[in-house]
């Protein structure tokens, strides 16, 4: 698929596929089209160019036939909502007892409610969580990460996205790298044979491709 923000076109040529049981981390700077690829897989943004397709059909259809969970921070929360409310619509269970609308609370108590809801439904077919560690304190964190690996055990594939390496160190599958508008698939025993996958490992291989993107855009004098 190409994907474009408006009109400047943000992905390019971009092809992946994930099993089930399989977790996909997606890296890259600042405007690399990290958000860009997500909404897509979830049809929430339509390709430029080519296609996208889960379990064989388009998103918004497969939704409508598979458990799809799709969590984005603040972008995803109806703020003048009751939390107690929106996660009980949401799930049909008893989420939290908390009455404030969710606009009122803090940013970690926000984004814990939000994964907790989302991820609360059972039988996951499909999991795009973006950014989902920002503002989580330890507890949250480690929460999250047993929960991943979890859903994913139980036959979800999972699509994450994060800045920050760490947080997807050791519990991707595949690594997906957006670099200058092009998408580079490394599995994870590709970057670390025999050893689990650091956080420098991943940020040496985005400097890596990121530096041979620099050079390719030099105009020779």
């Amino acid at each position: 698929v190409s994907l474009r923000y408006g009109r400047r076109e943000v992905v390019q040529g971009l092809t992946f596929d994930l099993p089930p049981n399989q977790v996909l981390g997606v890296i890259g700077p600042n405007g690399a089209g990290k958000t860009t690829v997500l909404r897509a897989t979830v049809g929430l943004l339509a390709a430029s160019k080519g296609d996208v397709r889960v379990r064989g059909l388009p998103p918004r259809r497969a939704s409508s036939r598979v458990n799809v969970a799709y969590f984005a921070g603040d972008f995803t929360l109806p703020g003048s909502v009751r939390a107690c409310h929106w996660a009980t619509l949401a799930t049909g269970e008893r989420i939290t007892p908390e009455q404030r609308r969710i606009r009122t609370l803090s940013r970690g108590t926000r984004q814990l409610l939000g994964l907790r809801t989302v991820l609360s439904r059972g039988h996951l077919s499909l999991i795009v969580l973006d950014e989902p560690w920002e503002g989580l304190d330890v507890d949250g964190c480690r929460w999250l990460s047993r929960t991943i690996e979890a859903k994913r055990d139980r036959g979800a594939a999972i699509v994450l996205a994060s800045q920050d390496p760490g947080d997807l160190a050791g519990i991707c599958d595949v690594y997906l790298f957006l670099v200058n508008r092009r998408g580079s698939l490394f599995k994870a025993h590709e970057l670390s044979s025999g050893s689990p996958v650091t956080p420098a490992v991943l940020a040496d291989m985005l400097d890596r491709l990121l530096m041979d993107a620099t050079a390719q855009l030099r105009v020779p004098s």
